[in-house]
């Protein structure tokens, strides 16, 4: 059944020409099922050439209408692993990634229950993101925040409307399998503030649960981490700082900066370049990566992009080496 799934859905939605989607809508709400299918050419110095899964996704989202003011949301995304054919195994199945459900009223705000993306992702991370990018070289983050900060299983979350440009958020696991609580095992809050051209985030994290998503035990750690994002016209421009006080070690700082220039003369072609410097206390390192992508609108992108990092980095980030990466990302 598992396999059939893509072709009902795909029988069973409208194809809109307009947006592209496949998607069916009426009074009752929406559904849309989409996919970002993704292959990488990477050739990293150590572990020779390879064709590889760039992090491809199948997913259902939409809304349906309770009442005239009410709305619930949900959203089911699993792993495909594209590069040897597997759909939805039992190592990427979709609660690996994404799978919710919420309330939301425009008045009020939403609230969601399930697997999700915390606020502190989706605010202070993903605008410095190069997504499309080779997965290992991109979020160099450490500890506390590696594994389960992008998404959050046994989790609620609350996000509220925009007030004058400000919105606010609020995210807690809650887990009786971590043996270490009782109660709340993690929570986030964040904030953010949009202006014109401007974008200002922070965010802070307590991670108390001994056991991540992925099985594997990390320390306890608190981490504060704020985001300046620019973009106007052909220009984006990310700064973003984070620290983690980690309960068995040292404070680890992470400094990032990222720049994106779209070219007038050539639709949809875009410069990329990034740098993180990792440190913590008595080492520091630097991880940079520049790239160049071909848009084709939201439809897909053919991209080439160099990874390295420096003597020290590479200490920080035990089996990363220096890459180049050709990849092809199609959505739909």
């Amino acid at each position: 059944m598992k396999y059939t799934l893509p072709a009902i859905l795909l029988s069973t939605f409208m194809v809109h020409t307009a947006s592209a989607a496949i998607q069916t809508e009426g009074d009752w709400g929406k559904a849309q099922f989409y996919g970002s299918l993704r292959l990488l050419l990477t050739h990293e110095k150590g572990r020779d050439t390879d064709v590889a899964d760039g992090i491809s996704r199948l997913g259902l989202k939409g809304f349906i209408n309770l009442d005239h003011s009410w709305q619930g949301t949900y959203r089911i995304e699993g792993r495909v692993i594209a590069d040897s054919g597997t759909i939805f195994s039992d190592q990427s199945d979709f609660h690996e990634r994404v799978t919710y459900i919420g309330l939301k009223n425009n008045d009020i705000g939403e609230v969601r229950l399930g697997k999700q993306y915390s606020p502190h992702y989706l605010w202070t991370i993903l605008p410095i993101d190069i997504t499309l990018h080779n997965p290992r070289h991109y979020n160099v983050r450490w500890n506390a925040t590696e594994n389960s900060s992008i998404r959050e299983a046994n989790s609620i979350s609350y996000f509220t409307p925009k007030y004058n440009g400000f919105s606010f958020a609020a995210l807690a696991e809650i887990d009786r399998a971590d043996s270490e609580s009782s109660g709340i095992d993690s929570f986030n809050i964040a904030a953010k503030y949009n202006s014109g051209p401007w974008q200002v985030a922070l965010s802070y994290y307590d991670r108390s649960d001994n056991l991540r998503i992925n099985g594997v035990e990390k320390p306890d750690a608190d981490t504060i981490a704020a985001t300046l994002q620019y973009k106007q016209g052909n220009h984006k421009a990310v700064l973003r700082y984070q620290t983690e006080d980690i309960s068995d070690g040292d404070e680890f700082k992470t400094l990032g900066g990222y720049y994106a220039y779209n070219f007038d003369n050539y639709q949809g072609l875009e410069a990329q370049a990034r740098i993180y410097n990792l440190n913590n206390g008595a080492i520091s390192g630097n991880q940079l990566a520049i790239g160049l992508t071909k848009k084709f609108a939201k439809k897909g992108q053919v991209f080439i992009e160099y990874v390295k990092y420096d003597d020290d980095a590479k200490l920080l980030k035990t089996g990363r080496n220096n890459d180049v990466t050709l990849g092809y990302k199609l959505n739909f």
